[in-house]
């Protein structure tokens, strides 16, 4: 089954233009001789004022890898029947990428989105860097490929993908907080993390009143100097009536960022504290560092929000597809 073209084809990664300049040499397999008869040009669809003409659609769907893939999948004898179902299946999910096309056009004007020459001639260099060649070497495999009727229609292609994810960035709303960064890292380290040991004080007032509040936090400066002072935890413990809570070991994610990040920077017998919890303040006493053997949070977190905005852009990008569908008026006559 294949699956309908994402943004990542059509936007992010340009992955049309660069297979084709990666195959160009091979032009892309053709479902039906040459020598078919040829059939009138007709309305594929209609985008509120705009159409999309059969030509247009078979012109995108033979340089598509989608349909690259799909035939690919195919056995070497495959009759002709399953090659046109492939294609079939392959021309309805392009046509809905057009058919974006057309309203994201649409919404650059309204916004006066624009995408400048310069930007395609940047563009044009990324993708022949990428498969180690010059310009003028994707111009010329672009050229031998008989893919695209024209350079000129290469680098208009090229612009619109551009001018789409210049739409999808400036109109959908993304974003990752340090919070899920966090999360997602716990998870990912459930099992491997790093944890620490440790001796933990907790001192609640008994009241939100700022007396009350200034009692406990002596409280907890008191038994704070205390153990800097060599007092063993035990010992304070025991005074303190909590014998059996007050050792643990914690690991990312088990307490607040803010309390988390200071007992993991400690070293072994350091104090730290009081911090503010909560419900209180909280004094810990940190007993040893367990290594792990996963990335360190501040190594991975860079890598993490990278992958968790490219799924929160991805998923932002899918709605704003579906909204300029819902208002717009599409009628498909494939």
């Amino acid at each position: 089954m294949l699956r309908a073209a994402s943004s990542s084809c059509w936007g992010l990664g340009l992955c049309l233009l660069a297979a084709t300049a990666q195959a160009a040499p091979a032009p892309a397999p053709a479902p039906r001789a040459a020598a078919a008869r040829v059939k009138l040009d007709r309305v594929v669809a209609v985008v509120n004022e705009e159409v999309v003409l059969q030509s247009e659609l078979r012109r995108a769907t033979d340089r598509h890898p989608m349909l690259r893939e799909a035939l690919s999948q195919l056995p070497a004898n495959a009759p002709q029947s399953a090659i046109d179902e492939q294609r079939k299946e392959v021309e309805a999910l392009v046509l809905d990428e057009l058919i974006h096309l057309v309203l994201v056009r649409a919404e650059a004007v309204r916004f006066d989105i624009k995408v400048t020459d310069a930007e395609v001639q940047a563009a044009l260099a990324n993708i022949a860097a990428q498969n180690n060649l010059t310009v003028e070497d994707l111009r010329k495999q672009v050229d031998d490929s008989r893919e695209f009727d024209s350079w000129a229609e290469y680098t208009g292609e090229l612009k619109d993908q551009i001018l789409a994810l210049r739409v999808s960035q400036t109109l959908a709303t993304w974003s990752v907080s340090e919070a899920q960064i966090r999360e997602y890292y716990r998870k990912m380290t459930k099992d491997e993390s790093a944890k620490v040991s440790l001796e933990q004080f907790a001192f609640v007032p008994k009241s939100n009143d700022p007396a009350d509040r200034d009692r406990a936090f002596a409280a907890a400066q008191a038994a704070g100097r205390r153990l800097r002072e060599g007092e063993k935890g035990e010992t304070l413990a025991a005074e303190l009536g909590r014998t059996e809570d007050y050792l643990r070991t914690v690991g990312r994610g088990d307490i607040a960022p803010t309390l988390e990040d200071a007992v993991f920077a400690a070293k072994p017998g350091a104090v730290v504290g009081p911090l503010a919890s909560g419900q209180g303040y909280v004094v810990y006493h940190v007993i040893e560092q367990l290594a792990s053997a996963a990335l360190g949070y501040e190594q991975a977190k860079d890598r993490i929000r990278d992958q968790l905005e490219n799924e929160a852009y991805f998923k932002a990008e899918q709605e704003l597809r579906a909204q300029l569908r819902a208002k717009a008026h599409v009628d498909v006559r494939l």
